[in-house]
């Protein structure tokens, strides 16, 4: 299996993955009105390999989406905002906001995108971060008419995927932008006749990038140029994809391929999809993470079981772990690594965070003496470290489980050896 070998970034190895946050949608049975399983928060720990559910979120039939911005956790669920703390997982505040679908953050605002069966008297409003109060909305008067699904952003302007998904005989398939500085409609970017439904922008260093449904017979991608406000094309891509399951990872653009069942990968550099991946699973929800080079990939029958998969960018499992029903939306709590205190030293890093043969820790202080110790506390390794502050261990003889590498009695970093 894929070793997770590559050596990140110094940008990328400064901070690690805290928690991975999986909203579970839960299951409501539409013909009885009856809420059958909740909707729920989780959380899952990247190196212990563990799963907790967080939150439970009642009154909410389903969630459309999870995002984590300045210290605090934020859930868009049926016609509710709310807002955790990360750590203690306290419900910080509520609003309601009928149609929430997906959530972005420009400056302290909370961009929102609605829809909703029988339509809604506006399809974006700006709420402010902290307090969750309303500070403005466009209205169809302003220029946006059609209900909108995913929102990015990219200086001071929101780049809207907008579908008009509520009216089944009426999609569309155009990029709506809003200035935000402003506070205005700037207008739009037609996506073309084989751009209807537009799901997931993703944005890259070559360009925006745009995940469409079309009529779920088939899908296709659209790249955009956000600075000359103007389609470059428009590919066919599957017979169909999943709803929101697709991701940017590095140079591919994952999503999933209905047809056959499994992820496939579509090229950044050639334009063109590269591959199926066989070994990946049917997945609902996915996000890829950037400091450890996993995906993480979900799976569901939709009423009694999820699961959430680490998988390599081959799609091949790593492992995996139980979760909620229906887990559709997926966020990653990027903070700080963690690092010796001290203004004169880089702080220290381990990377990859789960490997399965070498583990190289950086910025480790000459003279110092460095410890690996199981979870039983047994040392495993020692290492005076010398001018350079460089460490590779060789892991391929340890047991599978979490490690920690430890100085003067302190806890300074953890890899899982799989």
């Amino acid at each position: 299996m894929f070793a997770l070998l590559a050596l990140l970034s110094s940008s990328r190895a400064q901070t690690e993955v805290h928690q991975v946050l999986v909203l579970n949608e839960g299951y409501y049975d539409f013909n009885t009105q009856m809420q059958m399983v909740p909707v729920t928060l989780g959380s899952y720990d990247p190196l212990g390999m563990t799963y907790q559910t967080v939150a439970t979120i009642t009154g909410a039939r389903f969630a459309t989406d999870v995002q984590v911005h300045d210290g605090a956790i934020y859930v868009a669920a049926d016609d509710q905002l709310l807002k955790y703390d990360p750590d203690t997982y306290q419900l910080l505040g509520q609003a309601a906001v009928t149609g929430i679908r997906k959530l972005a953050f420009w400056n302290d605002q909370v961009l929102i995108t609605r829809g909703e069966s029988g339509g809604l008297d506006h399809y974006f409003e700006v709420r402010d971060a902290t307090t969750l109060d309303p500070v403005y909305s466009i209205d169809p008067a302003g220029g946006l008419i059609h209900s909108a699904e995913d929102v990015e952003v990219l200086g001071d302007k929101a780049y809207l995927a907008v579908n008009n998904a509520f009216d089944w005989d009426d999609l569309v398939g155009y990029v709506g932008i809003i200035d935000l500085q402003t506070q205005s409609y700037m207008g739009s970017i037609d996506l073309g006749p084989d751009g209807l439904d537009p799901e997931h922008i993703m944005v890259a260093p070559t360009g925006m990038y745009v995940l469409n449904n079309k009529d779920f017979t088939s899908s296709s991608i659209s790249r955009v140029d956000p600075a000359g406000e103007q389609l470059l094309f428009t590919q066919n891509v599957a017979l169909s994809s999943g709803c929101g399951a697709s991701a940017l990872g590095g140079e591919k653009i994952y999503f999933m391929e209905y047809a056959v069942g499994h992820l496939a990968r579509w090229d950044l550099t050639t334009e063109q999809v590269a591959d199926t991946l066989p070994t990946s699973p049917a997945s609902y929800g996915l996000i890829a993470d950037p400091v450890n080079e996993v995906l993480y990939a979900t799976t569901t029958d939709f009423t009694t079981t999820g699961d959430l998969h680490v998988l390599d960018p081959d799609g091949n499992e790593i492992t995996s772990v139980a979760v909620g029903v229906a887990p559709g939306n997926l966020a990653l709590d990027l903070r700080a690594a963690n690092g010796i205190a001290g203004t004169q030293h880089p702080a220290l890093q381990v990377h990859p965070t789960i490997a399965e043969d070498l583990v190289q820790v950086d910025h480790l202080r000459p003279g110092q003496r460095y410890e690996v110790i199981d979870t039983a506390g047994r040392k495993l390794a020692t290492y005076t470290a010398t001018p350079g502050g460089t460490w590779q261990i060789d892991v391929s003889g340890f047991a599978a489980g979490t490690f920690l590498l430890c100085t003067e009695g302190r806890d300074v970093g953890r890899f899982v050896k799989r």
